[in-house]
Formats: structure tokens, sequence, C-alpha cells
């Protein structure tokens, strides 16, 4: 049982009145009003934030051989720091400049809440052996999620702001196996299925829909739910470890080991689209044409090595000698897609008519210049859709095969 108390200061300040920047801001200028002596008078300070969460665990045996275990709890987690800082001078500009804002701040956006539940239970097999099962369910409030600040008498146009609003629910399902070492050997793994659904994968989730007039005067705020990107229904791991231990096997197998981990999931879930040029970056310049992450990229699995061996130098120094394989078999494991094919080979730029097709038709030099830069080019994907919003996506694919060798020094 646990009681913890957060108090969260940001040291920040606020527009005094969002609907009116001009009260905080000089249009033409683009500077903050002040006193004369240097002071603005169009800010005022974010208050703090402050909040109980408690804690409960019980853990209690059914039998000898079986434990129930459940956990209440309740979380808060201040949002990224670049979600809520940026200088004045930067928040004029956008602000005068009346233009979409893709990477908007939110001077007082409030933590999220979580709220989770787990229960399970325990069963040894043996005198060497458990398995876990256990189910949970995650209840997330307050995330951030862009909004249109409406502005009413002003010089400015409706802007773009952060703020808390998106929710989320995840629950699942997660059973894990463990062999405490014998004969040399261990062996450990775990599978989880899960469902996560919210309003939104990320703050910048719908920025391209959000504001769009629907009548005139009523600008759209979409709060459907659907899966989350970062959803895998399905992930696991399984290792397996041999390992000869202090004074087993003679002077060379003596403290050496090798270990080998196999971890798989189902994908993640995306939304294919139709548009321009722009497509991946721009969520303005492309329109689904399914329900919002309806399709999946494929599964991917991955087998790491390690090989390692201990020796003694002296009294208490030793040396860990290792090499670690990651992706031993180099398996090409798609992570993200094309929203135009669902493909990680082709964005269909080329084939689409109104696009690329009459360029490629029109010049056949064309269509090979453009897969060389936009295809082939290993980081031109995460290039296309980090975009000006700061938010670094991975790659196409997975990490491609890689041997470490290294010596780590223990005393």
């Amino acid at each position: 049982m646990g009681l913890r108390y957060d108090y969260i200061d940001v040291d920040n300040q606020q527009l005094i009145n969002p609907e009116r920047p001009e009260e905080t801001f000089n249009k033409d200028e683009k500077t903050l009003l002040g006193d004369g002596n240097g002071n603005p008078v169009g800010l005022i300070d974010v208050p703090s934030f402050s909040s109980l969460s408690p804690r409960l665990g019980v853990s209690f045996p059914v039998t000898d051989q079986t434990v129930f275990h459940a956990q209440y709890g309740k979380f808060v987690q201040q949002t990224r720091l670049r979600d809520i800082y940026q200088g004045w001078y930067l928040t004029a500009n956008n602000l005068g400049g009346g233009f979409f804002i893709p990477a908007p701040v939110g001077f007082n956006v409030r933590p999220t809440r979580t709220t989770q539940y787990e229960l399970g239970f325990t069963q040894q097999i043996g005198d060497f052996a458990s398995f876990d099962i256990t189910g949970y369910y995650k209840d997330i409030q307050d995330q951030v999620v862009y909004r249109q600040q409406s502005v009413t008498n002003s010089r400015y146009g409706a802007y773009a702001i952060l703020t808390n609003g998106d929710f989320a629910t995840t629950k699942g399902l997660e059973i894990s196996f463990n062999m405490r070492r014998q004969a040399r050997f261990m062996l450990n793994g775990s599978i989880s299925f899960q469902d996560a659904q919210g309003t939104g994968s990320f703050p910048n989730s719908n920025r391209g829909i959000v504001g769009a007039p629907l009548d005139g005067v009523t600008r759209f705020a979409p709060q459907y739910i659907a899966p989350l990107e970062f959803n895998n229904s399905v992930r696991g791991n399984i290792n397996l470890d041999y390992r000869f231990s202090k004074d087993d096997g003679g002077p060379i197998l003596e403290e050496l080991g090798i270990s080998a981990l196999l971890s798989f999931n189902s994908g993640h879930p995306y939304t294919t689209g139709i548009g321009g040029a722009d497509l991946e970056g721009d969520a303005r310049d492309r329109q689904p044409i399914e329900p919002l992450n309806a399709s999946s990229t494929p599964w991917n699995y991955q087998v790491d090595l390690r090989i390692d061996k201990t020796i003694n130098i002296y009294d208490r120094l030793s040396a860990n000698i290792y090499i670690n394989v990651i992706n031993v078999f180099d398996t090409k494991n798609i992570q993200n897609v094309f929203l135009r094919t669902g493909s990680a080979t082709d964005d269909g730029y080329l084939t689409t008519p109104g696009v690329g097709l009459e360029r490629a038709l029109a010049d056949p030099t064309f269509a090979a210049l453009y897969r060389a830069i936009n295809l082939d080019y290993y980081e031109q994907w995460q290039l296309a859709t980090t975009g000006a919003a700061y938010t670094t996506q991975p790659y196409l694919y997975g990490p491609p095969r890689q041997i470490q060798l290294g010596v780590r020094l223990e005393y």
C-alpha cells in the first residue's frame, strides 16, 4: 500500500486572454506588449499542479504452489517539455501570420492521468519452473491533443494550440514462463495480447483535420475512438541461455555462456489514404479510404545472439568479453509502410494519375531517378515523415544484422 504526492510547477507563463492575443502581442511588430520598463503586461503565470496517487497491491497463496496477486494504482506524468515551452517571438510570429501551425505548444497543459488495474496468479510447476497469467486494464485521461483556439473580436484568426483532451484505454493479457537454471539451461519467455484504443495516438494525430469548418461556424474537433498506432495486438519473446558457472567446464568453458533471444510482434495499425505528392508527411494532403487504423503492418520476427566469457584478472577484478549479434538471420522486418500502397517498397507516386504518373510517362529517366532518391535511399522515408512536427519517425525496416565485439571490466 502506498500514497504518492506530486507537485509540479512548470514555471511558465501563458496569454492573459487566449481569445484576444492582441492583449499580449503587438501584431504588427510581433513583440510582447510591455509597461515601458521592459516588463510584459499580457502574460500570467501558469498555475501549479498537485495530485495524490494511491497505490494498492495484494498477494496471497491459494495453495502451496499457487499465488494470487492484484494491483490498483493511479499515476500522473508530466508532458514533454517541448509541448509547453516556446519562445515568445516564435509564438507571436505564428499567431500573427495566420497560417497553419504544424507544431504548436500548450503553455498550460496539465499532466496525463492514468488509472491501472491488474489481476492474475502465479503457478509453480515442479521445483524449478513457474508461469504467470495477468490481465490488466489502463484508463488514460488528459492526454495532449491538437486543437484550434477560437478568438473573439480580434485581429487575429483562430490558431492551433495543444491542450488536454485525448483519452485512451488499454486492456490485455500477459502470459509468462520462467524456468530456473537446470543443467546449465535457463529458459524464460512471455506473450501478451493487447488492445489499445483511444482518440489520438500522439498529440498531432489529427492536426490535418482539426479546425476544418463544418457549417461556416462550427470547427471540427474529432473524438473518434480507434486502434492506436503503437498498439501491438500480439507481442512476445523467448530467451534461452546456456552457461557454465564458476569452477565448471574446465579453464576454457568456465563462465562461458551463450544466449539466444527470439522476439516477435504482430505489427501496428495504420490508415491507407490517397492524396497529393506530400501524402506521407502532411496529413492535410491525404484523405483516408478506410476506417482509422484499419490496416496493419506485417508480423516482425528477430533472433539476437550473445556469446560471452568472464575471465578473472586479479582478486575481484574481472573482464567480460562478449560478442553480440543483432538480427542473426538478417531478417528484413517491415516496421512501416507507405500509406498510399501499404507497401515498404512502392509509395504509389509513379502510378497515381494527377500526381506522378504523367511525369513518369513523359520522361523515361524520371522514374529511375525518383526511385533512386525516394525509394532506394534508406533514410528518405524518415526525412519525409518527420517534417516540422519535430517527431522523429522510425525507419521502414528494422535493424539489419549487426555484430558487436566488446570487453566490460567488472570490479
